[in-house]
């Protein structure tokens, strides 16, 4: 019944991205992960970006050719190369850093531009190159402001981090900043447990070992369904420790299947202000078109989007893709205050913040 779902849910998708090919149509690829594990990123994402065409009437020009990786590096390859051969330029996504470690390598031989949503990892910041994104990556600075927080703040002297070994082009460089940043707060990192979704080892198993001592928090980077079943571990177990996930895990899927257990969990995330008159707007259209709530990755789908498209008509008469992308930086309508740098790498203040009755309430910045 899910895969049905999955592949109903792509061609719904397609169809309402205006897919089938037209002569005045320009193909624009779109590359993600709308199955799987991490299908949340993808799905979302890619709801923002249809979002953002149909405000700026871009569906009539635009013939988006959809991708899904299945979270799989050598997928994402697959697509990348078929969208190469019908002679795509552009592509918007990948969703997930370990299928764009894959990816951006190759974009140079296949003459392609990328435009990522979502992609936060490291290894590819400070490279002039075809990849470009609106996801700040895992610097130092991030880990630093997170872990004053947590010390100064919370108190917070010890923990646990657990983290997602398949996406490790995302988690290992957060495990290796935030390690080092905590230590140098004051704090110590008991313990680094590595998760493997498909190894067939219980969460139970993974918080055993604090059994008779549980450290003051679990810093947990892993997906939405796995901080969720993580969350509930540690609560069933009694463990009175404090919680801290990504903002990998902050989607619809982590509230739905977190419930009651994720009350309390601390995010540190870039500010999102669903006050603001622009973000009222962009949640009712959202809602109307997809009968969900947006989330985070549905904002950076829908400002990249923006960004994007925005640029496109002066990329076709000649302007370099760099030079359109950073020139329309400041089309976003939710995340105002984006850069977006001459490596293609984006900068956006990071703020703390608590899930409270089920919805996430800024406590402030931590940078």
């Amino acid at each position: 019944m899910y895969t049905k779902y999955v592949f109903l849910l792509i061609f719904v998708l397609i169809s309402a991205a205006g897919c089938s090919r037209g002569n005045e149509k320009i193909d624009v690829g779109f590359i993600g992960t709308l199955s799987g594990r991490y299908s949340d990123i993808g799905q979302d994402a890619l709801k923002g970006i249809m979002l953002a065409m149909s405000d700026l009437n871009m569906e009539n020009d635009i013939n988006l050719i959809i991708h899904d990786d299945m979270g799989v590096p050598a997928d994402g390859v697959s697509a990348l190369s078929r969208l190469s051969e019908k002679k795509v330029k552009y592509v918007l996504g990948p969703s997930i850093s370990a299928v764009a470690e894959g990816i951006v390598p190759l974009l140079n031989k296949s003459k392609l531009y990328m435009f990522s949503p979502t992609v936060s990892t490291t290894d590819l910041a400070g490279k002039d190159d075809r990849f470009f994104r609106l996801l700040p990556h895992n610097n130092i600075k991030q880990t630093d402001g997170i872990s004053e927080y947590l010390v100064k703040k919370l108190s917070i002297k010890d923990m646990v981090i657990i983290y997602d070994a398949r996406n490790s082009a995302y988690s290992t460089d957060i495990v290796k900043n935030m390690t080092a940043s905590f230590t140098r707060a004051g704090g110590t990192v008991r313990d680094i447990r590595a998760l493997n979704p498909e190894s067939g080892e219980s969460m139970q198993a993974l918080i055993s070992p604090d059994r008779d001592n549980p450290p003051q928090m679990y810093y947990l980077i892993t997906s939405s369904l796995d901080s969720a079943l993580l969350i509930w571990q540690i609560k069933k177990a009694g463990y009175p420790s404090k919680l801290s996930v990504r903002a990998w895990a902050a989607s619809n899927e982590f509230f739905r299947l977190g419930g009651q257990a994720i009350e309390g969990a601390y995010i540190f995330d870039y500010y999102i202000d669903s006050g603001s008159p622009a973000y009222k707007d962009f949640r009712k259209r959202y809602i109307e078109r997809f009968t969900t709530e947006p989330t985070w990755m549905s904002v950076h789908g829908y400002d990249s989007g923006m960004i994007f498209f925005s640029g496109f008509k002066s990329i076709e008469k000649g302007t370099t893709f760099k030079e359109a992308i950073i020139r329309n930086t400041d089309k976003v309508r939710i995340l105002k205050g984006a850069e977006i740098d001459e490596y293609g790498d984006a900068h956006l203040p990071l703020h703390a913040y608590i899930i409270r009755s089920g919805r996430i309430v800024r406590l402030g910045t931590s940078q």
